[in-house]
């Protein structure tokens, strides 16, 4: 599954439907300079990554069932991947 996620003042969309036990993609297109979207965060599958500003940052990760949050390094923006 090939997605992307578009980051300036928040995550769009902020939330992702995959289905369960696929293999996911997901490019991360920050589009500001903005200090608060600096890092991703998605603790459930022990992601921490930079998002350079004007970047596009690819992660990739086989989605277990389940609702999994990811957020900024602030925990100021929030998302999520749901897998069904």
């Amino acid at each position: 599954v090939d997605l992307t996620v578009r980051v300036e003042g928040g995550y769009s969309p902020a939330e992702i439907e995959v289905p369960a036990g696929s293999r996911v993609r997901v490019t991360f297109d920050r589009r500001e300079d903005n200090p608060c979207s600096d890092e991703l965060v998605i603790p459930d599958f022990g992601i921490r990554r930079e998002l350079p500003p004007f970047e596009k940052t690819v992660i990739e990760l086989t989605a277990t069932p389940g609702r999994h949050e990811f957020k900024c390094g602030m925990g100021m923006l929030h998302g999520a991947i749901i897998a069904k």
